[in-house]
Protein backbone atom coordinates (compact mmCIF):
# COMPACT_ATOMS: atom_id res chain seq x y z
CA UNK A 1 0.00 0.00 0.00
CA UNK A 2 1.36 3.41 -0.98
CA UNK A 3 2.01 6.12 1.59
CA UNK A 4 0.39 9.49 0.99
CA UNK A 5 1.74 12.77 2.38
CA UNK A 6 0.93 16.37 1.69
CA UNK A 7 3.50 18.33 -0.27
CA UNK A 8 4.58 20.15 2.91
CA UNK A 9 5.07 16.85 4.78
CA UNK A 10 7.09 15.41 1.91
CA UNK A 11 9.18 18.59 1.65
CA UNK A 12 9.97 18.19 5.35
CA UNK A 13 11.21 14.62 4.71
CA UNK A 14 13.52 15.91 2.00
CA UNK A 15 14.78 18.71 4.29
CA UNK A 16 15.56 16.14 7.02
CA UNK A 17 17.37 13.97 4.48
CA UNK A 18 19.52 16.92 3.43
CA UNK A 19 20.20 17.77 7.08
CA UNK A 20 21.36 14.16 7.54
CA UNK A 21 24.23 14.61 5.10
CA UNK A 22 27.47 15.00 7.06
CA UNK A 23 28.29 18.67 7.73
CA UNK A 24 31.61 18.50 5.88
CA UNK A 25 29.80 17.55 2.68
CA UNK A 26 26.89 19.97 3.23
CA UNK A 27 29.41 22.80 3.56
CA UNK A 28 30.66 22.03 0.05
CA UNK A 29 27.19 21.97 -1.49
CA UNK A 30 27.15 25.39 -3.13
CA UNK A 31 25.06 26.62 -6.03
CA UNK A 32 22.82 23.55 -5.73
CA UNK A 33 19.03 23.60 -5.64
CA UNK A 34 17.13 20.60 -4.28
CA UNK A 35 13.53 20.64 -5.46
CA UNK A 36 10.54 18.38 -5.02
CA UNK A 37 8.32 17.64 -8.00
CA UNK A 38 5.20 15.53 -8.12
CA UNK A 39 6.33 13.26 -11.00
CA UNK A 40 9.50 12.62 -12.91
CA UNK A 41 10.08 11.92 -16.59
CA UNK A 42 9.72 8.18 -15.86
CA UNK A 43 7.13 6.81 -13.40
CA UNK A 44 9.65 4.85 -11.28
CA UNK A 45 12.37 7.51 -11.22
CA UNK A 46 13.00 8.66 -7.65
CA UNK A 47 15.46 11.46 -8.24
CA UNK A 48 17.61 13.14 -10.83
CA UNK A 49 20.80 15.19 -10.64
CA UNK A 50 21.14 17.85 -13.33
CA UNK A 51 24.35 19.79 -13.55
CA UNK A 52 28.09 19.57 -13.74
CA UNK A 53 29.67 17.48 -10.96
CA UNK A 54 32.21 19.17 -8.70
CA UNK A 55 34.96 16.90 -10.05
CA UNK A 56 34.47 18.39 -13.53
CA UNK A 57 34.57 22.05 -12.48
CA UNK A 58 37.37 24.56 -12.43
CA UNK A 59 37.83 27.63 -10.27
CA UNK A 60 37.94 29.52 -13.56
CA UNK A 61 34.40 28.44 -14.49
CA UNK A 62 31.88 31.25 -14.32
CA UNK A 63 29.21 30.85 -11.65
CA UNK A 64 26.12 29.88 -13.59
CA UNK A 65 22.67 28.70 -12.77
CA UNK A 66 22.55 26.28 -9.86
CA UNK A 67 22.87 22.56 -10.35
CA UNK A 68 19.64 20.86 -9.47
CA UNK A 69 18.55 17.71 -7.70
CA UNK A 70 14.95 16.81 -8.42
CA UNK A 71 13.14 14.51 -5.98
CA UNK A 72 9.92 12.95 -7.29
CA UNK A 73 7.25 12.59 -4.64
CA UNK A 74 4.81 10.21 -6.34
CA UNK A 75 7.44 7.55 -7.14
CA UNK A 76 8.62 7.58 -3.52
CA UNK A 77 5.10 7.29 -2.15
CA UNK A 78 4.22 4.45 -4.52
CA UNK A 79 7.31 2.50 -3.49
CA UNK A 80 6.94 2.87 0.28
CA UNK A 81 4.74 0.65 2.44
CA UNK A 82 5.09 2.74 5.60
CA UNK A 83 6.07 6.24 6.61
CA UNK A 84 9.31 4.95 8.10
CA UNK A 85 10.18 3.18 4.86
CA UNK A 86 9.29 6.35 2.92
CA UNK A 87 11.67 8.38 5.08
CA UNK A 88 14.46 5.88 4.41
CA UNK A 89 13.84 5.83 0.66
CA UNK A 90 13.87 9.64 0.54
CA UNK A 91 17.10 9.77 2.55
CA UNK A 92 18.70 7.18 0.27
CA UNK A 93 17.61 9.06 -2.85
CA UNK A 94 18.90 12.40 -1.60
CA UNK A 95 22.21 10.76 -0.63
CA UNK A 96 22.42 9.07 -4.05
CA UNK A 97 21.83 12.28 -6.01
CA UNK A 98 24.24 14.26 -3.83
CA UNK A 99 26.80 11.56 -4.68
CA UNK A 100 26.37 12.47 -8.36
CA UNK A 101 26.87 16.15 -7.47
CA UNK A 102 30.21 15.18 -5.91
CA UNK A 103 31.18 13.34 -9.10
CA UNK A 104 30.41 9.75 -8.20
CA UNK A 105 29.12 7.46 -10.94
CA UNK A 106 26.37 4.86 -10.55
CA UNK A 107 28.80 2.00 -9.89
CA UNK A 108 30.68 3.95 -7.20
CA UNK A 109 27.45 5.00 -5.52
CA UNK A 110 26.10 1.44 -5.53
CA UNK A 111 29.38 0.13 -4.07
CA UNK A 112 29.25 2.74 -1.29
CA UNK A 113 25.57 1.99 -0.63
CA UNK A 114 26.35 -1.73 -0.36
CA UNK A 115 29.13 -1.04 2.16
CA UNK A 116 26.81 1.25 4.11
CA UNK A 117 24.10 -1.44 4.22
CA UNK A 118 26.62 -4.05 5.42
CA UNK A 119 27.80 -1.70 8.18
CA UNK A 120 24.18 -1.11 9.19
CA UNK A 121 23.49 -4.85 9.28
CA UNK A 122 26.64 -5.44 11.34
CA UNK A 123 25.66 -2.71 13.78
CA UNK A 124 22.20 -4.28 14.15
CA UNK A 125 23.77 -7.68 14.82
CA UNK A 126 26.11 -6.19 17.43
CA UNK A 127 23.22 -4.54 19.23
CA UNK A 128 21.32 -7.85 19.29
CA UNK A 129 24.34 -9.63 20.76
CA UNK A 130 24.56 -7.07 23.60
CA UNK A 131 21.07 -7.93 24.79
Amino acid sequence: MAVRLSRDEFDALVERAVAGIPPGFRAQMANLAIVVETCGPEPDLLGLYEGRPLTERSVLDPLGTPDRIRIFQRAHQEMARSRRELEQIVADTVWHEVGHYFGLGEREIHDIEARRERRGALAALRSLRRR
